[in-house]
C-alpha cells in the first residue's frame, strides 16, 4: 500500500498511515477505536498502528485505556489535538464521514468517491478540491443518498455531490462522457458498512495521472 503523504493533501505528517489512523481517532471524539479497527480503516500494520498511537500518546494528541486484552484509543483533550483534527477532517476526513453517513443505506452496492479530491488524495496536483464527488452504484434510494450527502456536508464543511448509477453501469458500454471521465481519472472506493447489498461488479481502482 502506498504510505507517503503528497504534498497535494497535508505534508506536515510523515505518511498517509500516519495520517488516516490520527484523522479516524481526532474525527471522532467521542468513539474508542481498537487497534485491530485502527489497522483496517487506515490500511496499516497492527504493529505500525501501535507505534503510532504510541507517538501521537506521547504527543497527548490521543489517550487510550485497557479494556482486557483490548487497548482502546481515544481523541486526546488538547487544543492541539483540536485544531489538528479539523485539518485532518478536511484532507483526509471525506473517506470516513462518508462512509459514516452511507452506513447503513440499502441497496449499495459499491461506493465511490471521485473528482478532485480523488485526484488529490491519490497524489495529483492542483488546487484544492472546492467539493466532494460521490459515485454511489446500486438501487439505493434517492432520497436517503441525498439525506445522506447532506449530511457528510455539514459535518465536512464541504458541498458532497451524490450520483446514483444501477449495479450494471460499469458493464455498459455506452461510452458517455461522464463513463470515460470517471474511467481516466482517480477514484476511490469506500467502505460499505451496514448496507443490504446485492451482486458486486469489479471495477478495481483508477491510478491515472491525470488531474
Amino acid at each position: 500500500m502506498k504510505t507517503t503523504v503528497e504534498a497535494s493533501l497535508l505534508p506536515i505528517l510523515r505518511s498517509r498511515g500516519q495520517a488516516e489512523i490520527l484523522c479516524a481517532v481526532l474525527a471522532n471524539p467521542n468513539r474508542e477505536w481498537t487497534l485491530g479497527e485502527l489497522a483496517k480503516v487506515s490500511g496499516q500494520s497492527l504493529p505500525t498502528v501501535q507505534r503510532e498511537v504510541e507517538r501521537a500518546e506521547l504527543a497527548a494528541l490521543v489517550e487510550s485505556r485497557r479494556m482486557g486484552r483490548q487497548r482502546l484509543v481515544k481523541a486526546g483533550p488538547s487544543q492541539i489535538a483540536i485544531q489538528l483534527a479539523n485539518l485532518l477532517l478536511w484532507s483526509y476526513g471525506p473517506k470516513f464521514a462518508i462512509a459514516e453517513e452511507f452506513a447503513g443505506i440499502k441497496g449499495i452496492d459499491r461506493l465511490f468517491i471521485f473528482g478532485s479530491w480523488a485526484a488529490r488524495y491519490s497524489g495529483i496536483e492542483g488546487y484544492p478540491p472546492q467539493d466532494i464527488d460521490v459515485l454511489v452504484l446500486g438501487d439505493a434510494d434517492l432520497s436517503e443518498v441525498f439525506e445522506a450527502s447532506h449530511a457528510a456536508t455539514r459535518k465536512l464543511q464541504i458541498e458532497v455531490n451524490p450520483k446514483l448509477v444501477s449495479h450494471t453501469w460499469w458493464e455498459t458500454t455506452d461510452g458517455s462522457g461522464f463513463r470515460k471521465e470517471i474511467a481516466r481519472r482517480p477514484i476511490v472506493e469506500i467502505e460499505v458498512r451496514g448496507a443490504k447489498q446485492s451482486t458486486k461488479t469489479d471495477t478495481g481502482t483508477h491510478r491515472r495521472r491525470s488531474a
